[in-house]
């Protein structure tokens, strides 16, 4: 559609009165001098690179872009024609030679800078023949900004000297500050076109992004790119599962980085349980106000291995799903209170396990088995005994309902799972109990999450004391592959490496988590991981030499170097440093003495309430009458009046209480003590010295 010329002219003026984008993020006034341009106030000053090293290194840049600074980098990248370049670079070559060949027929020294040149023109004529490489004009220009001249001197002094370090040398665009500050501007323009001859590999290693991000928009900070500052940020739920893995030393800071994500994670709404061998996540629990179930033979608290779940979707929901897991899950179990079994004891277990439900009415067909109190440890043996074939088998389980272990695996469960955080301390068991007591944590912790999902964490420390044994390992093998259907993230810490990757469960379940950290590592174990996680010479020397806090972090197909880091308050709670654990707990003693202290002296100055008697009210409105308001106060609750006890206090209405206030004489003097005869004598208002004439 054609317009008329009136309505160009409408539209001209239209567009006229438009803000635009420029007028938003142009400068209000620009003065531009020699060697810099003043925006708003602001100092700015670009600078070209005019010389290169013959060898350059990756990452050179990076060191420039993390300096902590206001700058604009630009690049520009021009292709050359190579068959302009070759036809050059054979006349160079032959130039070369015959200078060289000069100066050895005269018995001239040889020049090393001529032979090298040489030697990398024919290099480089060979590559570009071969198609292995390319040519390129490349110009780089940077700006920077200070608030004022001072400031813009000191940054250009620590930038010269980073890229100096690489044999990379700059110069101020001096009298063209205007042309050289408009090419780092966002426009693609170049308009200093000064520019220098690099094929493809030195080119390569320019570009500015050499590491790989971790940033989401959501999640929670675990730490700082070691490369490039970043943070790291992201929300493990949102892989395609949220299971994780820790490996490293004792002393790298696992449990400091786990309880850290825990803390965090919690402010999320994510409930999380723990099993804790060392009793490292105390202070943690008692800070967040969660749950610490300490399990041990002197404990009161107990687990019943035999209780059910409710029936959940899928095939759990089945009539007899829920009954026939828990067999299986059971059966594990007591072949690690057992021992290996031969097939014929392996059958008769299967089938006492049943019996005894089928003792308490559990059965295969019973609808809603969960609803109906499940059998204990005690109607197991009492079952095997009474079996043939099985009197071996209840005679080594009858320590765990009458010998030295009874008791912990032998009662009903008294333990609630209602808190946001609920911790199992197995560190008071035996070293040979450990691994019975988490796979009966964790399979009442699947039992909980199975029949009620909901977003959740489960911390496994010193996961190997389960990878040691089979069955417990397949257990935990199980756990790892069905968690996500249950939103459910499993973490798995360990420092023992080869106990745990050399189990057939091991790298199974190193393969079933999205998410790794690699913390620092010892030579011995360090080859493993290189072959387990494919890990360069670079990142197995970083790991080697990290300190604490330092490692890779892999979340699925991306790894980055990272540094935990924890503010002041939550280092405070997670810290496991001993230096830092006895700090804090005389701290919280020094404390307790000294509320101690305040709470004594506040009850030395308080009265005792029998020695209070209550003094008449006629008393205490004379006193009051007699001083000033605050006066009268502070000696009615210092100085209290005594009477006699026999002297009740007057039930009177308002004429008569005033009438006995203006003839206080109807008191014995011996009733009042010296203080409150002196006001009566001194201080007395005048009707009350009236009163005391008239009844004179």
């Amino acid at each position: 559609m054609q317009l008329t010329q009136e309505e160009r002219e409408a539209l001209k003026h239209y567009e006229q009165g438009i803000q635009k984008t420029l007028d938003l993020i142009a400068p209000a006034g620009m003065q531009v001098r020699r060697n810099e341009i003043i925006l708003n106030n602001l100092y700015s000053r670009t600078y070209f690179i005019h010389n290169w090293p013959s060898y350059i290194f990756p990452n050179w840049l990076s060191p420039t872009i993390n300096y902590d600074a206001e700058m604009d980098i630009s690049q520009f990248i021009y292709p050359v024609s190579n068959k302009a370049i070759m036809k050059m670079l054979r006349k160079k070559v032959a130039e070369m030679r015959s200078s060289i060949r000069m100066l050895e027929q005269r018995g001239v020294v040889r020049d090393p800078q001529l032979e090298a040149a040489l030697t990398d023109a024919e290099e480089l004529r060979d590559l570009l023949a071969r198609g292995q490489e390319k040519l390129y004009q490349f110009g780089m220009y940077i700006t920077i900004y200070g608030d004022d001249e001072e400031k813009l001197k000191k940054m250009e002094t620590d930038i010269e000297s980073l890229l100096s370090g690489k044999l990379v040398l700059m110069k101020p665009a001096m009298f063209q500050m205007e042309h050289a500050w408009t090419s780092t501007l966002p426009f693609g323009i170049d308009e200093l076109e000064i520019c220098r001859n690099m094929n493809t590999s030195p080119l390569s290693t320019s570009f500015p992004f050499t590491s790989s991000d971790l940033t989401d928009d959501h999640g929670i900070l675990y730490g700082i790119n070691r490369h490039n500052e970043s943070l790291v940020i992201f929300d493990r739920f949102d892989m395609a599962n949220a299971n994780s893995t820790v490996f490293a030393t004792s002393g790298a800071g696992k449990s400091f980085t786990v309880k850290l994500e825990i803390l965090r994670s919690m402010m999320f709404g994510t409930d999380v349980f723990v099993i804790d061998p060392e009793n490292e996540y105390v202070e943690l629990s008692k800070t967040v106000g969660g749950t610490y179930i300490p399990l041990s033979l002197q404990s009161s608290f107990c687990i019943n291995p035999f209780d059910l779940p409710k029936a959940v979707r899928g095939d759990d929901a089945n009539v007899g799903e829920v009954l026939r897991s828990a067999a299986i899950n059971l059966h594990g179990l007591f072949k690690l209170m057992l021992g290996e079994l031969n097939p014929s004891e392996d059958s008769i277990l299967d089938r006492a396990i049943l019996d005894t439900y089928a003792l308490k009415g559990i059965k295969l067909d019973t609808e809603n088995p969960e609803t109906i109190e499940p059998p204990t440890l005690h109607d197991l043996v009492d079952v095997l005994g009474t079996t043939d074939g099985g009197e071996n088998m209840a005679k080594t389980l009858s320590k765990y309902t009458e010998g030295s272990y009874a008791g912990i695996f032998n009662k009903k469960t008294n333990v609630e799972l209602d808190n946001q955080m609920v911790v199992f301390q197995i560190r008071d068991l035996e070293e040979s109990l450990r691994p019975i007591a988490m796979y009966i944590a964790l399979n009442f912790l699947w039992n909980r999450i199975r029949s009620d999902m909901k977003k959740r964490l489960l911390v496994i420390d010193e996961a190997w004391n389960l990878m040691q044994h089979e069955d417990s390992a397949k257990f935990l093998y199980g756990l790892v592959k069905r968690a996500r259907k249950y939103y459910l993230g499993i973490t798995t810490i360990t420092q023992d490496v080869e106990d745990f990757v050399n189990s057939p469960y091991g790298k199974p379940i190193v393969t079933n988590a999205q998410m790794t950290l690699l913390l620092k590592q010892s030579p011995t174990v360090v080859d493993n991981l290189q072959k387990l996680f494919y890990l360069t010479d670079g990142e197995k020397y970083l790991l080697l030499n990290s300190d604490v806090g330092q490692g890779l972090l892999f979340a699925g197909n991306k790894h980055v170097a990272i540094q935990i880091v924890a503010s002041p308050d939550e280092e405070k709670i997670i810290t496991t440093n001993p230096e830092e654990v006895l700090k804090r707990s005389d701290d919280q003693k020094e404390m307790k003495k000294n509320v101690d202290k305040e709470v004594k002296a506040e009850e030395t100055d308080l009265v005792k309430p029998e020695e209070v008697k209550e003094e008449p009210e006629v008393v205490k409105e004379a006193v009051n009458e007699a001083k000033p308001k605050e006066e009268a106060t502070k000696v009615t609750k210092e100085t209290p009046v005594k009477t006699p006890e026999t002297i009740e206090e007057p039930v009177v209405e308002d004429e008569a209480k005033e009438e006995i206030i203006d003839k206080p004489s109807v008191l014995p003097d011996q009733d009042i003590d010296e203080k409150s005869k002196e006001l009566y004598s001194t201080e007395s208002t005048k009707p009350k010295k009236e009163s005391s004439k008239e009844d004179e």
